[in-house]
């Protein structure tokens, strides 16, 4: 399902993978993992909301959701092996249904949906490559933005959060020069408030435990 040739920047693999976690992977990847050619069949209107995580790490936010909204669809993608197979086991374990996973890089389907297919579209956390030799690197570019445009509903939302300095600017910086993106600001304190529904990741945790401000951005699409 990984594609070699598609230039990545990230980490592939962890730890090694059990055989018991290879057991449920084959057994389990078939009916839970997205393949190209199903994309393009999705129906838009299946369920009642669409939602995409981008980079969903352990999988913890989107098992949290799927429970809390088992009549929505929720698709997740990550290039990292060991995150898919530990929200796999989550999805066996938990018996959902409504959790469909892309294993590899999102640019790689991206242009494949439907337009004006999601409702909503969460990037929690992403890497900020925080050297200036490596910011061609960071997901949140012009292009990007020109995606995820296509692909998000009228009035579709797009929540990023980060808890790193230059990210922050970068986001800020890239969202701002926009006219399609409407920032939904709530007075003062719009940057620091997480969303009730929105589970704390491994590294919101880790960023809260280290005393840094996770910050929050709410983006509507006009």
């Amino acid at each position: 399902m990984f594609l070699k040739n598609q230039k990545f920047y990230g980490r592939r693999k962890g730890r090694r993978i059990s055989s018991k976690n290879l057991k449920l992977l084959e057994g389990y990847s078939n009916k839970f993992y997205l393949h190209e050619d199903q994309i393009c069949k999705l129906v838009p209107y299946e369920y009642n909301k669409n939602i995409l995580e981008i980079g969903f790490g352990n999988g913890d936010n989107l098992v949290n959701m799927s429970l809390n909204k088992p009549n929505d669809l929720f698709i997740g993608c990550d290039a990292y092996y060991n995150g898919c197979v530990k929200l796999l086991k989550n999805i066996a374990d938990k018996n959902i249904k409504n959790i469909k996973i892309w294993p590899d890089d999102i640019h790689l389907i991206i242009k494949k949906f439907k337009k004006n297919f999601f409702d909503l579209i969460l990037i929690l956390q992403p890497d900020p490559w925080p050297k200036k030799k490596h910011k061609k690197r960071r997901l949140i570019q012009q292009k990007f933005l020109d995606d995820l445009n296509q692909i998000l509903k009228f009035e579709g939302k797009l929540i990023i959060s980060t808890d790193h300095h230059v990210m922050k600017s970068w986001v800020l910086e890239h969202l701002h020069v926009r006219k399609d993106f409407l920032w939904i600001k709530n007075r003062f304190y719009y940057t620091n408030i997480k969303p009730k529904w929105i589970f704390n990741t491994k590294y919101s945790n880790k960023a809260l435990e280290n005393n840094k401000v996770v910050n929050w951005f709410f983006f509507k699409k006009k």
